[in-house]
């Protein structure tokens, strides 16, 4: 093993190299579904390294995390269908589009967040808010989830009621939530399911509140 620096595309042969004939038999098994959940894992333990506050741990497990992309690449890359350069390609393409006020000629006094929505909802042809709502990942966790379309909604002007606590410390909230985990446990429940399930139904009383909205 060498001394200095291994560059990027001395990491990218290294995964080829894992994933060739002859190479690790583990890796060369892999596809895109067998680790899914390790994108995801490999996430959650960037962010825990990010709260710790460490350099090292935050550059380690993201380390770990671009092993993922460049491992999915690879594996794309084998069965002939993109590889890292298109992966590269994509983001910076969508960076520069999404970023007009920087690389075009156009000006902002939003600094570019409000523009970034307006162009993805453009791309992503969402006429709606509620287009929006349904394009919120199913993948993300149910609370996660839960934030982003609520986020959303309040931005469109929907007035969600809520119910009123001596406390809103986030101690006292998690507490409360802790509380419902384990109401979910007693009665059986998934609770991912059961808040996933309740999206759902508030996406579909959202679309009429819009619609009548509109009218």
């Amino acid at each position: 093993m060498k001394t200095e620096k291994y560059t990027f595309e001395e990491f990218l042969n290294v995964i080829a190299m894992l994933r060739a004939p002859g190479g690790c038999p583990w890796d060369r098994a892999q596809t895109h579904q067998s680790i899914k959940s390790s994108v995801i894992e490999e996430a959650y333990e960037l962010a825990e390294a990010i709260d710790s506050g460490n350099p090292e741990k935050i550059a380690d497990e993201s380390g770990d995390l671009l092993l993922q992309v460049v491992l999915h690449a690879q594996i794309a890359a084998d069965a002939g269908e993109y590889d890292m350069s298109d992966v590269a390609d994509l983001i910076c393409r969508k960076m520069i589009h999404r970023h007009p006020h920087v690389f075009g000629s156009e000006e902002s006094e939003t600094g570019g967040a409000e523009d970034w929505d307006e162009i993805k909802r453009k791309d992503r042809q969402q006429q709606t808010v509620t287009d929006e709502l349904k394009a919120v990942s199913k993948a993300l966790p149910a609370l996660m989830r839960a934030v982003k379309i609520q986020k959303k909604a309040v931005k469109a002007g929907y007035l969600f009621q809520t119910e009123s606590v001596p406390e809103t410390t986030e101690m006292e909230l998690g507490r409360q939530l802790f509380s419902i985990a384990s109401k979910c446990r007693e009665e059986k429940i998934d609770p991912e399911t059961a808040l996933s399930m309740y999206l759902q139904k508030f996406i579909e009383e959202f679309e009429k509140y819009e619609t009548e909205k509109e009218q």
